[in-house]
């Protein structure tokens, strides 16, 4: 699909010790990519993944001069960011922009999560969640930049994959529902598609439902 894909990540993995996303998760990307052909993606937790997703932009390019996107990739982490940028080939640059965002706390309707700081206001209809850090002196919480970018663009329509972060797939279910973010356990991995105009800053008794074993879920 991306005849490069392996050499370039065979010379940056030589200069990154970074683990790396799961192949599952890439391909999903991928796959996402080359189907929907989105404008401007962002990318939440920069490394090795950055070099696929340009590559799969870079491929609808040669493909369709015409197209044009670009990637904005988050890094909270200030070791790992500059090892991002000494790291990504000067070939991807025109696709790529690495920003640091230490995190910083969310809170949506009920949850608590944390997102990038410093994300720059595009019209993103693309995400890719691997980021940041949503461990606490509380528990675990949730990566929100998907969230916090829907909210930020008034609602819009916005796709996404998760790599990991099942407590973001469950916070994103909750929200809008099991049809628009699916999620899968042994792969952890999913992809979500958030339709426009979802309102749940507020609930009520009246929200809730319960299933025949007692279970409780949102109305959505």
């Amino acid at each position: 699909m991306l005849p490069t894909l392996e050499s370039e990540l065979g010379r940056y993995f030589k200069g990154s010790t970074t683990t790396g996303t799961q192949p599952i998760t890439l391909w999903l990307a991928v796959k996402t990519i080359l189907h929907t052909k989105p404008r401007m993606i962002l990318e939440c937790g920069t490394g090795a993944s950055s070099i696929v997703l340009s590559l799969a932009v870079k491929k609808i390019k040669s493909e369709d001069p015409s197209y044009d996107c670009k990637i904005i990739s988050m890094e909270s982490v200030r070791e790992w960011y500059d090892t991002a940028v000494e790291n990504l080939p000067t070939h991807h640059s025109d696709t790529v922009q690495i920003i640091y965002g230490p995190r910083e706390k969310y809170e949506i309707s009920m949850f608590r999560g944390y997102i990038h700081s410093n994300i720059p206001d595009n019209d993103y209809d693309l995400v890719f969640l691997d980021g940041p850090n949503f461990e606490d002196e509380k528990g675990t919480t949730f990566c929100a930049d998907a969230l916090y970018i829907y909210q930020k663009s008034g609602k819009k329509p916005l796709k996404g994959i998760f790599d990991g972060r099942a407590s973001s797939a469950f916070v994103m279910q909750t929200l809008f529902g099991r049809t628009s973010v699916k999620y899968f356990i042994p792969a952890l991995a999913g992809t979500f598609q958030l339709d426009a105009g979802k309102s749940f800053e507020k609930f009520n008794t009246t929200d809730f439902r319960n299933q025949l074993t007692g279970r409780l879920f949102l109305k959505r």
